[in-house]
């Protein structure tokens, strides 16, 4: 929502917003409301979308053989939680651009530098939002976490 009212207050730079910028407006407003309502869900459902994405991930291929210690534990947990709550924002908002700009840009480089080429753990986070909340308001992330597996797995 913040890039979408920057274009058109740029577009609309001494003129009219355009047609097609109000239509995208009246869009974001009109699902704002479901939005807000899954950003919520998702605040007050932290704890357990992160238990449970914890749990996935532990019971996956993806983990390592053996127990994973516990500050790779909580290291995990953490990254999983600052992951959950920029996607969130990037939902509530609506802002792809925000999102990348934000957090996607500085995952990825971060990932890049300890050799994370195939990181999985945000895939981890979107199954668990699919298990804890009502599909409607779980399929809302969905573009944001495919945005964000894209990016940040691409070289």
């Amino acid at each position: 929502m913040i890039t979408l009212l920057e274009k058109l207050v740029d577009g609309a730079d001494g003129a009219y917003a355009s047609k097609q910028d109000l239509r995208n407006l009246e869009h974001a407003m009109f699902s704002w409301s479901e939005r807000k309502d899954a950003y919520q869900a998702v605040e007050n459902n932290e704890k357990a979308i992160i238990d449970r994405a914890m749990i996935l991930i532990q019971s996956s291929k993806t983990a390592p053989d053996g127990a994973m210690s516990p500050g790779t534990l909580n290291r995990c947990r953490r990254d999983m939680t600052l992951a959950l709550r920029a996607y969130a924002l990037g939902m509530l908002l609506q802002d792809e651009e925000m999102l990348k700009d934000r957090f996607l840009y500085w995952q990825k480089n971060v990932l890049q530098a300890m050799g994370l080429h195939h990181y999985q753990g945000v895939k981890f986070v979107l199954e668990s939002i699919c298990l804890e909340l009502p599909e409607a308001q779980a399929n809302l992330f969905k573009p944001y976490f495919k945005l964000g597996q894209e990016l940040v797995m691409s070289n």
